[in-house]
């Protein structure tokens, strides 16, 4: 059985995408310059979701006031979060969430998890790629786990930016679907997924595990070869060749989802008109474009599928977690 357990409420989420606007969200909407807080640095995939969110926004004039992009790196996004929830009391702040929710108060990384926000919407899967220098010996990823199945030292596996992000923790659950001891496998951790890659290449780690995004601008170079997709089916474009793990005999699907999320208090009228503008904006072409470019899988949710969906996902980091060694509560 997947690691990942998808919240079947597809024809609640297809609702939630068509509905127009209830009249409790018509009761609320900005009145000055709304805050998209994001925990990371410019440029970043992180960072991406959010600009293209504002640009739907501004472009479908969907929310009547601006909205300002503003990056709170570190912490493992907490700093972002609590941020947003300084300024976000009033409905007119919300920021970029992701795993990191479900991670950090187990890691000790920051007390902010996914309880002490509101989930407002999944926004779509973002999935991890196996990557190794164009002539490794790994030709795939049942290479991989059969040689760390003997011996879990046996290779090293960059990741970025550190331990329980989600190049990590797609890594874990990869190889631990494949049967490897996990607790000992050797991890590099790196400042990016960039820097990582270089690294592989360079012949200093044997695998590089990130999200899809990073990979296939790489292949014409010819100097790396993507092995495995965590995907439950095989992604599309310059990506359509790579097999999932599960196509190799890896029992094992993880997702790097992403979330907009608001302060645990936002009133109900302040949520339903932020599920409404972001239900409009995940329908455009433009939209749809970018995910298909990113590589990135439309799984939009609201309301108590949401939230289900990211309790799921707390119970899953926290017990891999603990596997590893690495849970401090």
């Amino acid at each position: 059985m997947s690691l990942l357990k998808r919240v079947p409420a597809i024809a609640i989420a297809t609702l939630a995408v068509i509905a127009p606007f209830t009249a409790s969200a018509q009761s609320w909407k900005p009145s000055r310059p709304v805050a998209l807080v994001v925990g990371a640095a410019p440029g970043g995939s992180i960072d991406l979701t959010a600009r293209l969110l504002q640009r739907a926004w501004d472009q479908q004039k969907l929310v009547p006031t601006p909205v300002v992009v503003i990056n709170k790196p570190g912490a493992g996004q907490g700093i972002a979060w609590s941020y947003m929830i300084e300024k976000g009391g009033d409905g007119h702040a919300v920021a970029m969430g992701g795993p990191s929710l479900a991670s950090n108060p187990v890691l000790g990384t920051h007390t902010i998890g996914y309880r002490d926000v509101t989930t407002i919407a999944m926004l779509f899967d973002d999935y991890t790629a196996f990557v190794v220098k164009a002539d490794s010996p790994l030709k795939s990823m049942r290479d991989v786990v059969e040689r760390l199945r003997k011996d879990p030292g046996a290779l090293s596996v960059g990741c970025a930016p550190a331990l329980g992000s989600g190049g990590h923790m797609g890594a874990v659950v990869g190889l631990r679907g494949g049967g490897v001891n996990v607790r000992d496998v050797r991890f590099v951790v790196y400042k990016s997924a960039g820097e990582a890659m270089t690294a592989a290449i360079a012949g200093e780690v044997d695998i590089v595990s990130g999200t899809v995004a990073n990979f296939p601008p790489q292949l014409p170079s010819g100097r790396i070869r993507i092995i495995g997709v965590t995907s439950p089916r095989r992604l599309g474009g310059a990506m359509a060749a790579t097999p999932t793990l599960k196509e190799q005999g890896v029992d094992a699907v993880y997702t790097n989802w992403r979330s907009v999320i608001g302060p645990q208090a936002m009133a109900r009228p302040q949520v339903a008109y932020w599920e409404g503008v972001l239900a409009k904006a995940v329908q455009t072409d433009d939209w749809r474009k970018d995910l298909e470019r990113n590589f990135w899988t439309a799984n939009f949710l609201t309301g108590e599928p949401a939230r289900q969906y990211v309790g799921q996902q707390g119970e899953l980091f926290r017990s891999i977690l603990m596997e590893l060694g690495l849970a401090k509560k």
